[in-house]
């Protein structure tokens, strides 16, 4: 049984991490997500996956509909992240992901949901973890 939660050590907060990550990393997309990973040094991170949400103020000028729109995102990713996560493990590798919002527009927290779970896949399959 897995337990559902997005403790503050899986946050991405590093921010010679974050630079390294937007510098050389790949990426994948699953409309309105897209996502930059790039895997790490085992000393570099403190647990298998660190995930940072970003949703720019450019597509939503007030901070609430950022707010919500990444609250959102925080519960799609806490609830499809067990395969992402056991796949990582399953290979003895760590990876630093950042989740982008690039849509102009609000989409429902099941849509997200499914959006995640395609997007998670994606990296998956590109990194060569199944």
């Amino acid at each position: 049984m897995h337990r559902n939660t997005f403790p503050l050590k899986e946050h991405l907060k590093s921010k010679s991490v974050i630079e390294q990550l937007y510098a050389n990393g790949s990426s994948v997309t699953a409309f309105p997500l897209r996502a930059v990973f790039m895997e790490q040094e085992h000393d570099r991170l403190q647990t298998v996956a660190a995930i940072l949400i970003s949703v720019a103020k450019k597509r939503f000028r007030h901070a609430v509909d950022r707010n919500l729109v990444k609250r959102r995102i925080r519960e799609a990713y806490r609830t499809s992240k067990h395969p992402f996560v056991e796949a990582l493990e399953n290979k003895g590798k760590k990876m630093a992901v950042a989740i982008l919002y690039i849509d102009t527009r609000h989409n429902s927290t099941a849509f997200i949901k499914r959006k995640m779970e395609k997007l998670l896949e994606s990296i998956i399959i590109k990194t060569g973890l199944k």
